[in-house]
């Protein structure tokens, strides 16, 4: 199975095309989303095949690579020229074999889900396509072992990303949102594209176990030049993973369909950012700098998301929010040295955060509202739903034994050894998610309903998009004690730094519990404000501090920054279009081509005036020369000739004698 990984990413691409192009948009035909559901179901088994594999050590060699020759192109080195190849191929290691597993069973249970959540849409075959597609850009990502064709991936999530948020781009809100998540993402793409101009410049290759051999060679990349190419790998994540300052654009992403933020949120687009530092961490390995820079890069990002969540009633917005802030938990993670602690959230991460996005939209297509305001009581409704939400909050809040806890327990227990201030004010975010992931728990199903109408048409989903919560709710349960078992995924995607890169401090063995104790507190308070139906207290709070909450409200200002950057920058290309079109195009380009014509104007009226003449009057007398003689010959005035022939001779013979 594992040496033909590259399936896994081939198959959904093929089938993307076969629905878009072979499968008729008007008809409803049931092929199109079984083709695709049953594609993923094959990618997931192969992926599942792999993933024991490389657990168990049947693999040899480990990690297992496959490469192909892509094309050739003629290069010069020292001043002799030769033929290079650029390889493609696959590249299965620990986190390649976990993110294949995540990629696709996630996928998988969106596509399920989406059969009742989208049933009835007049673009239901497309959604289909574009869901392939976007899952094989991501899988294309994490099997390659080539940064060439990593970054053609990278782009084809963004490609696909741009689709399925503005999915219904009738309406104003998703075509905003696409564009603006596509436009955002690419100005953090710039910097990932120097980093390979950089990469390619130092090392003259993109082949990613060559560049790990090279970057451990003493001598050969400097911590210069690992610096700079570690902060454009990190602009680039910081675009797709919806880090600081370029998280903007993942809050208005909720307008595609809830299923798509689901997957966006929880295995692929987000997700690619912090598995990308990942896989090039020999860079960051060799960069004290960039370690820091990405550290603190994390740390930021999961204090500003978090406190931007306490202020907002969209309950999508609320889960985005979320997965901002918990990406920057990650990419703290790796900063600090935490490779493998990580990785480990990323995995349980998605999880139980696509059953949260999962709930939210069975809530949403009960009640037909996003604003948690609107809701309230719906547990007696819809318990299903609202159990296994209450299973992922817990899980994401960090309570013993749900798969967060492991995860962010070892996160904090790295940044604990790193750097304490780092470590308090994570543990502050933490405790603020668990404050705001049980608000939404109690504004949405806990007390009475506060929309009688919705309420009381309000119902539970239909199996369909019930059982992938299901599942979805018991992964989130053992997942994460499975995998920290006997120090089971440790040792399945372990890395180890060189020696005294970072410094360490070992947490205290009280550190969990003192943690899981403040974070029952912060649930407690939460429920102090929000689980009652007297909410006079919050209110009066937000009132008090209504300067507070007009900042978290507005997202620190970031949008208005960047909207001001953009009506600057349209400034700037209005006044270049007016110096190019006055300026250049008037004076420059039209003037000389006026003092040109008028030179030429000038040349004609002296060419016509003098030369002309001047040969027309030779001509003339030429002619009238011609004339005379043929005159002279015709007459048979022979002796008159004979006489000018005697003068000239007479002439020239006095010319010599003179002499």
């Amino acid at each position: 199975m594992v040496e033909h990984a590259y399936l896994i990413p081939l198959l959904p691409f093929l089938v993307s095309l076969v629905i878009l192009f072979f499968f008729d948009e008007d008809a409803h035909s049931p092929y199109a989303p079984y083709l695709g559901i049953a594609t993923m179901f094959w990618c997931l088994v192969q992926s599942l095949v792999i993933f024991h594999q490389a657990s168990s050590g049947a693999v040899h060699p480990w990690p297992y690579e496959g490469s192909w020759e892509w094309f050739s192109f003629a290069a010069d080195s020292a001043g002799k020229g030769f033929s290079a190849a650029m390889p493609i191929g696959i590249l299965i290691d620990g986190a390649a074999a976990v993110m294949l597993v995540v990629v696709t069973l996630v996928s998988l249970l969106v596509q399920v889900y989406s059969l009742g959540y989208m049933h009835g849409d007049p673009r239901f075959k497309r959604y289909y396509a574009y869901l392939s597609f976007f899952t094989a850009s991501m899988l294309g990502l994490v099997v390659s072992n080539n940064l060439l064709v990593t970054f053609a991936c990278w782009e084809l999530v963004g490609v696909s990303s741009y689709l399925l948020i503005g999915f219904w781009f009738e309406k104003p809100a998703p075509a905003y949102a696409s564009k603006k998540a596509f436009m955002t993402t690419k100005l953090g793409d710039c910097g990932l594209y120097v980093a390979l101009l950089l990469i390619w410049a130092k090392f003259g290759s993109f082949k990613i176990s060559m560049l790990a051999v090279s970057a451990a060679t003493p001598g050969v990349l400097t911590p210069l030049a690992a610096t700079a190419i570690g902060l454009g790998i990190l602009c680039g994540a910081a675009g797709k993973s919806a880090q600081w300052p370029l998280f903007i654009w993942l809050p208005d992403a909720m307008e595609g369909p809830t299923p798509v933020s689901a997957l966006i949120h929880a295995a692929t687009m987000v997700a690619a950012g912090i598995y990308l530092v990942a896989k090039t961490y020999f860079i960051y390995a060799a960069s004290p700098v960039a370690m820091e820079a990405v550290a603190w890069i994390g740390l930021i990002t999961a204090l500003l998301a978090a406190t931007m969540a306490l202020v907002a009633y969209d309950i999508k917005r609320v889960l985005a929010f979320s997965t901002v802030s918990q990406l920057g938990f990650m990419l703290c993670a790796l900063g600090c040295g935490g490779y493998t602690a990580g990785l480990f959230h990323l995995t349980t991460h998605a999880f139980f955060k696509a059953l949260l996005f999962l709930g939210a939209g069975s809530v949403i297509h009960s009640v037909h509202t996003n604003d948690m305001r609107q809701m309230g009581g719906l547990s007696k409704k819809m318990p299903v739903t609202f159990g296994t939400m209450f299973v992922a909050t817990l899980a994401i809040a960090g309570i013993w034994p749900f798969a967060g806890y492991f995860s962010k327990d070892m996160i904090l227990e790295r940044v604990y050894g790193h750097n304490q201030v780092m470590f308090g004010l994570l543990t502050f975010a933490a405790l603020l998610t668990a404050f705001y992931m049980f608000r939404m728990i109690f504004l949405t199903f806990v007390g009475d309903d506060r929309d009688h109408e919705r309420h009381h048409h309000a119902h539970e989903s239909p199996w369909v998009m019930l059982w992938p919560l299901c599942l979805l709710a018991f992964l989130s349960v053992v997942s994460g004690a499975a995998l920290a078992h006997n120090g089971f995924f440790e040792h399945l995607v372990n890395y180890k730094l060189p020696e005294g890169l970072m410094t360490e401090t070992l947490a205290p063995r009280l550190m969990p519990y003192a943690v899981t104790a403040l974070v029952c507190g912060s649930i407690a308070l939460s429920w102090f404000f929000y689980g009652r139906n007297d909410f006079t207290l919050a209110e009066s709070l937000k009132a008090r501090c209504s300067p507070i909450f007009s900042v978290l409200e507005n997202r620190y200002g970031f949008d208005a920054i960047f909207l001001s950057l953009v009506a600057f920058s349209d400034r700037i290309a209005k006044f270049a279009f007016w110096f190019d079109s006055s300026v250049i195009d008037q004076f420059f380009v039209d003037g000389w081509g006026l003092i040109t014509r008028i030179c030429a104007e000038l040349s004609g009226l002296f060419d016509n005036l003098f030369v002309d003449r001047t040969v027309d009057g030779f001509g003339g007398l030429s002619m009238d020369a011609g004339v005379l003689l043929r005159s002279l010959v015709t007459h048979g005035q022979v002796q008159e000739y004979l006489m000018y022939i005697a003068v000239a001779v007479s002439l020239f013979t006095i010319l010599i004698l003179s002499r």
